[in-house]
């Protein structure tokens, strides 16, 4: 069966690129004394942290479905692997993505060792959609 010439096949496409520093991983919002409530200032550093790297790569955000891969070196005590990608998953909303709701397939990975070069490397794909009509 032959496509019209309006139908393309998109070919999947790949970023990476790395986040310096020690990872910060996600923390629940708090409360406020007025009762706002807040994500803790530690973290929304480390968001704009992860923003400003993506803001390297990324000229303007997938539209379609991704894949996220992270991978977190630490040379001390980690936390929670899944608050470590939430927060770079948040960081990279309207930037890599439209929101973090297109990320429909994750690889996450924490690697401990002493003296190890603290960072997180990120790659995230487009999954092809099986067609686009121009």
């Amino acid at each position: 069966m032959q496509l019209p010439a309006a139908v393309k096949k998109v070919p999947p496409m790949k970023v990476s690129f790395t986040i310096p520093g020690r990872p910060v991983p996600k923390q629940r919002p708090r409360m406020g004394p007025n009762g706002h409530v807040y994500t803790p200032k530690n973290c929304r550093e480390y968001e704009k942290k992860v923003a400003t790297s993506a803001y390297t790569v990324f000229r303007r955000p997938y539209a379609g479905p991704v894949a996220l891969k992270v991978n977190f070196f630490l040379s001390s005590r980690p936390g929670d692997l899944d608050n470590y990608v939430k927060a770079v998953s948040d960081g990279l909303n309207r930037i890599a993505y439209l929101d973090d709701r297109q990320v429909v397939e994750l690889k996450a990975k924490l690697t401990v060792q002493k003296g190890i070069s603290e960072r997180a490397e990120v790659t995230i794909r487009a999954l092809p959609l099986k067609f686009v009509i121009q």
